[in-house]
């Protein structure tokens, strides 16, 4: 754990990431709702259905396709509307509505007379579209109440284009058939209702679920046009006072449409087709292209208008339509604020992969949270965003955790190759294991050396002086020894107390002692003259000895303990009455295929009598 540090610097990252992106979920940027809106989109579309909140006696709600041509081969025309309107009154559906504008054209002629006279036959919604001139649609006054505060809200247009004022008959009311698009020129939102010139109209599917349930006046009100009160029942809506919309895929569309032109074909009995429209909810409209009836949503760039009425209207009957609450932007943000908080505590303990599964694990729990609030009771929250911005946060903090790790392990390199060869740095980098530190007894070649006379050149020399004399010695000395494989083990003042053949084995390492040490001596001799120092005397001796970490958690040292480490300190001092500068034990003598020259028993303190040896030529070196 001695990486806590960094680990908590990620942790303090991916938490600070996830409110800076919990901040834009709050106020998100036009891309960001994009998206946003997109992830909803797959929400709905890809989600099990919700199931139905009403009662189970739900009514049937159809759809009758308009062709392009009628059944007698003519192109569909109001004379061939009269007939279908006639059609339907007498299969006995609970209510017709019709997405479609009867405009214009509006005189006495046989095929207005015959429609006005088929719509009269039964209950019927009539369509109109919003305009821009000032035009007031006819009729009685729209059912609908608007809340003070609900009315600015809403859609609004000085006038509309309405069908003719023949048309309406009693039992025939007006709806708006308004479908805007958003940013992205897609239908995602309906208006539960429009103003034309001041007055209130509610859209078709809020009609339709009003006139047959038989509800008084809707009523649309709340902060900014929050709910839509239909009856007993209360539906939310947006601030703009819009429906979402839950696009059907193609089978349920094509499962409950019928074309225009079965209904027309004369073979057919009304009794054959009585039992599925008999107390129905039928809408007609059409998805003939050349009639402009189709509009681009999140299932199909081409879904017809009249199938988006009548999943609307579907919806609002079974209670199962799509909302997304008021403070769903602000939630959204404070449970990526608290993943994050678990993020940014749980990442200083856990390795870089499993770091990243706890990130993907919290992000498809919040994708889950919003899946299980829509499977409830439809409510809406965003599934990919918020587990989004947890992943990329743990990704940046887990990114930056390797970037400080690699640099430390770059000046752990940097320094280790001060002390080690770079050959076995390489090797212990790539296989930790190979650094056996908890203790181990191995042979070993222990090299000491000393500066003669540094007690006086630290008297003689200014301070500034003194340290660029040591580190020119030191580099002097610390690269013959790294070149030929040794360990810097430490250094003491003016002593240098290398190892070889530790950490790792080193073959022939008394040769390779010894080369050094006559490296060492031809390169300091010629650093005496410029530098003012003494000579340097070296001891070497190889033996067995116990090598790893020993010190307290403040304070380790890796470093060797045995017989022949002490004997070559004590070698090291003998230089000074022996006369060679460097003085060799006989565990060196006995393992180095160099040639020795024998300097006799000599007596030493704590060792009693050992012979010694010396290079008998450096230039075999």
């Amino acid at each position: 754990m001695r990486d806590l540090p960094r680990r908590w610097l990620a942790g303090a990252t991916a938490g600070a990431l996830c409110l800076v992106a919990a901040a834009l979920l709050l106020v998100p940027p036009p891309a960001l709702k994009r998206w946003q809106e997109r992830a909803l989109d797959s929400l709905i579309v890809l989600a099990p259905a919700p199931v139905a909140a009403a009662a189970p006696d739900l009514p049937r709600v159809l759809v009758v396709d308009i062709p392009r041509l009628d059944d007698r081969g003519d192109p569909w025309s109001r004379a061939s509307s009269a007939r279908l309107a006639a059609r339907l009154a007498a299969l006995d559906p609970a209510l017709v509505g019709w997405d479609m504008v009867f405009a214009g054209g509006c005189g006495p002629e046989t095929a207005n007379i015959a429609l006005a006279a088929a719509l009269s036959r039964g209950p019927a919604v009539l369509g109109f579209l919003l305009a821009s001139r000032p035009e007031p649609l006819p009729g009685p006054a729209p059912a609908l109440a608007l809340a003070e505060n609900a009315a600015p809200a809403l859609w609004a247009a000085p006038g509309a284009e309405g069908p003719c004022p023949g048309f309406l008959a009693p039992g025939v009311s007006l709806a708006s058939l308004s479908l805007p698009g958003d940013a992205e020129a897609r239908v995602r939102r309906v208006p539960a209702a429009v103003t034309v010139a001041g007055l209130g109209y509610p859209s078709l599917p809020v009609e339709l679920v009003r006139r047959f349930r038989d509800l008084p006046a809707p009523l649309i009100a709340g902060d900014g046009a929050a709910s839509l009160h239909l009856g007993a029942s209360e539906v939310p809506l947006d601030r703009a006072g819009t429906l979402r919309l839950r696009p059907r895929p193609a089978l349920a569309r094509e499962g409950r449409t019928l074309d225009a032109r079965v209904l027309l074909h004369e073979a057919l009995s009304a009794e054959s087709l009585a039992l599925a429209f008999r107390g129905s909810l039928v809408i007609v409209g059409s998805s003939v292209p050349q009639r402009g009836g189709l509009r681009p949503t999140a299932a199909d760039p081409l879904y017809p208008s009249v199938q988006i009425a009548a999943d609307l209207t579907t919806d609002l009957l079974s209670g199962t339509l799509p909302w997304r609450p008021a403070a769903a932007p602000l939630t959204e943000a404070l449970a990526l604020v608290l993943a994050g908080l678990i993020l940014a505590l749980a990442l200083p303990h856990l390795a870089p992969l499993w770091g990243l599964a706890a990130a993907a694990a919290l992000a498809f729990a919040l994708g889950g949270a919003s899946l299980a609030a829509y499977l409830a009771d439809n409510r809406l929250y965003d599934p990919l965003l918020p587990g989004t911005g947890l992943l990329l946060a743990a990704s940046a903090a887990i990114l930056l955790q390797a970037a400080l790790t690699a640099r430390a392990e770059r000046a752990l390199r940097q320094r280790m190759g001060q002390l080690l060869p770079p050959v076995v740095v390489a090797r212990l980098a790539s296989n930790p294991r190979l650094l056996r530190l908890t203790g181990e007894r191995r042979e070993v070649t222990a090299l000491f050396t000393d500066l003669e006379g540094f007690t006086a050149a630290t008297q003689r020399l200014e301070p500034e002086a003194l340290i660029a004399t040591l580190d020119r010695y030191f580099a002097t000395v610390s690269a013959a020894i790294l070149r030929h494989g040794g360990m810097i083990d430490k250094i003491v003042g003016d002593a240098v107390h290398a190892l070889f053949n530790a950490p790792l084995d080193q073959p022939d390492h008394a040769d390779a002692a010894l080369r050094a040490a006559a490296e060492i001596l031809r390169e300091t001799e010629a650093l005496r003259a410029a530098l003012g120092i003494g000579r340097t005397r070296i001891g070497i001796e190889t033996g067995e000895a116990i090598l790893g970490d020993v010190g307290s958690g403040a304070r380790i040292d890796y470093t060797a303990h045995g017989p022949c480490v002490n004997l070559a300190a004590r070698l090291e001092q003998a230089g000074k009455s022996l006369g060679p500068a460097l003085i060799i034990g006989p565990g060196t003598a006995a393992r180095t295929s160099l040639a020795l020259r024998s300097l006799g028993p000599q007596d030493l303190r704590s060792f009693g009598t050992v012979e010694v040896f010396t290079l008998a030529d450096d230039s075999q070196t």
